[in-house]
């Protein structure tokens, strides 16, 4: 009964009310014919939605456009395909603060297919290539998936207007065109945004640290040089920081895998690379123009450098095949001199953080810029946030599921960051502050409330003025990555030496993939045999023109073309 009064209210308004503006408040051409047939909402005079609560149109495919609640007229399930973090404590998304009466608000019964950590890089392609598709891919698809499986994807852009009212409000506030960001070569617009539109913290990615408790041990001063790096390493190794009698302590400790503890960090030390992984630690761009690394001189010297660390157990002898929960019990048990982190609450409590001073951006030699892993001013949108498939039989009631998550910054914080007054709270004078509890433990680090209260970076697009400060007088701990960040931000790439974000054409991306499957294998195969056995003049050489063979140049040019917006 219900349900019938709130479909006979949304009519007796329709004249006073209006829909949204695009091209007639249709709703897109890949949408079921059902909702083709039932699109032709009236014209709205400036494509504004109506308040909270208040309908702005007719109901379309069964479901109501604005902010019109619930969101649709008769109960719809819509499944939602999700990977989850390791360090998420849930049974299941549905138990998170956004969710749990999602239900009576909206309509809508989420089903959430929940990919194991660590799986969707396996299982996303597959569920592409069989059809088995959810109606929803949340944060799961890379560019290359959007544009390569466009004809089972659900275009955005005439149904934004109608069905994601808050949505677009949140995108003209902006500092960037968010379309020139979304919107494919096709001229589509596939996914919802997410994220940050820039947060301080994200400028950074893996970040070193030192246990300043060893380097008391050893009597050593945090090293600013390679040669008193390698020397507070040997010291870690020869006596005994951890004072355990063992000789069970690991210098420097790295999981090449790991995005945030790969050894790729580490070349920045000589002044080439973009950041850590296997795509940017193997170009760098100056000026905007686009340099190899893994052929130079200085990356030899990288080479060589951690070669002879490895050779004298400075550093993991595990590093090139541990896997997470390997690398984290070493931290744990006071085992690890240095690694790169997102903060050493990552695995450790609030108490045993303060053990952990950040390692300052080393320059491998004199008249070297170090590069540290970051870029200034970054912009951490993601452009895939929210992809609705051609298996969704109601297309715009996913699109405003998304958009009544994003009706506002309290909203948005807590799929973020779970419920307002546990990890982010609000100011008596308005604005938002992030929180990091004082209870965290070993067991159940501030990591694992952030991914277990909320989804930290898979919420709707937060703009800057609606993101909450790390604000020190308050919680000390929250501010605690700002002040790693900006310990070394004078090294992060310039706004002159950053990729666009935008798309490039379907052919190029299969052009470039074709190019670096095998390329990214060999570097990352010569560099772990490279460090851990060694090399000499003739496996050098042999090694360059093999890069050449496999287009090493070709694949450096393709990233010079795009940013020249030649793709």
């Amino acid at each position: 009964m219900k349900k019938l009064l709130a479909l006979l209210l949304c009519l007796a308004m329709v004249a006073t009310v209006f829909a949204a503006c695009g091209d007639g408040g249709e709703s897109s051409s890949s949408a079921p014919e059902s909702s083709k047939a039932e699109a032709s909402a009236p014209e709205s005079s400036g494509g504004e939605s109506s308040e909270a609560g208040e309908p702005s149109g007719e109901a379309v495919n069964g479901t109501n456009p604005g902010n019109v609640l619930p969101i649709v007229t008769e109960p719809v399930t819509l499944t939602i395909a999700k990977e989850r973090h390791m360090l998420d404590t849930t049974k299941s998304y549905n138990e998170k603060a956004s969710f749990k009466n999602i239900t009576e608000e909206t309509g809508l019964t989420l089903k959430f297919t929940e990919l194991a950590a660590g799986t969707a890089a396996e299982k996303v392609p597959l569920m592409l290539a069989g059809g088995d598709m959810p109606d929803v891919f949340w944060a799961l698809l890379s560019d290359a998936q959007i544009l390569q499986n466009e004809t089972q994807l659900v275009p955005l852009e005439d149904m934004l207007e109608t069905f994601a009212p808050n949505s677009m409000k949140t995108y003209s506030e902006l500092g960037t065109d968010w379309r020139t960001i979304a919107t494919t070569p096709s001229g589509h617009i596939y996914g919802m945004l997410s994220r940050y539109e820039s947060l301080y913290e994200n400028t950074g990615d893996g970040i070193q640290i030192i246990n300043k408790k060893w380097l008391e041990a050893v009597n050593k001063e945090v090293p600013t040089t390679l040669d008193e790096y390698y020397e507070v390493l040997k010291a870690f190794k020869e006596q005994d920081p951890n004072g355990n009698g063992q000789a069970d302590e690991i210098p420097y400790c790295f999981a090449e895998d790991m995005w945030c503890a790969s050894i790729t960090n580490d070349i920045g030390m000589w002044g080439i690379g973009n950041g850590y992984g296997d795509t940017n630690s193997n170009f760098h761009i100056r000026d905007g123009k686009v340099s190899g690394t893994v052929n130079t001189p200085e990356y030899r010297e990288y080479l060589e450098f951690f070669h002879k660390l490895y050779a004298e157990g400075l550093i993991d002898a595990e590093g090139f095949s541990q896997n997470t929960e390997v690398f984290s019990n070493k931290i744990k048990n006071n085992q690890v001199g240095t690694y790169y982190s997102w903060t050493a609450l990552e695995y450790l409590s609030s108490e045993q953080e303060k053990d952990w001073v950040v390692l300052p951006t080393i320059a491998a030699k004199e008249g070297v810029q170090p590069v540290a892993n970051g870029e200034i001013d970054r912009s951490t949108i993601n452009k895939n946030g929210w992809v609705i498939t051609t298996q969704c039989e109601h297309p715009e009631a996913a699109l405003r599921l998304w958009d009544y998550l994003a009706r506002d910054a309290e909203s948005k914080m807590t799929v973020a960051m779970g419920p307002k007054g546990e990890l982010w709270d609000e100011y008596p004078e308005g604005g938002y502050y992030f929180v990091v509890p004082e209870n965290t433990t070993p067991e159940f680090t501030f990591e694992h409330m952030k991914y277990t209260y909320g989804t930290v970076n898979n919420h709707p697009l937060v703009t800057k003025a609606e993101t909450p400060k790390n604000d020190g007088e308050i919680s000390p701990a929250a501010a605690l990555r700002d002040q790693m960040v900006a310990a070394v931000d004078k090294d992060y790439v310039p706004k002159s030496g950053q990729l666009p974000q935008s798309y490039v054409s379907p052919e190029a991306i299969d052009e470039r993939a074709f190019i670096e499957t095998d390329l990214k294998s060999y570097i990352k195969q010569f560099r772990s045999q490279a460090i851990m056995d060694g090399f000499d003049d003739a496996a050098w050489d042999a090694y360059c023109k093999r890069l050449d063979d496999l287009q090493y140049p070709a694949w450096l040019q393709w990233y010079q073309d795009f940013m020249d917006g030649n793709l």
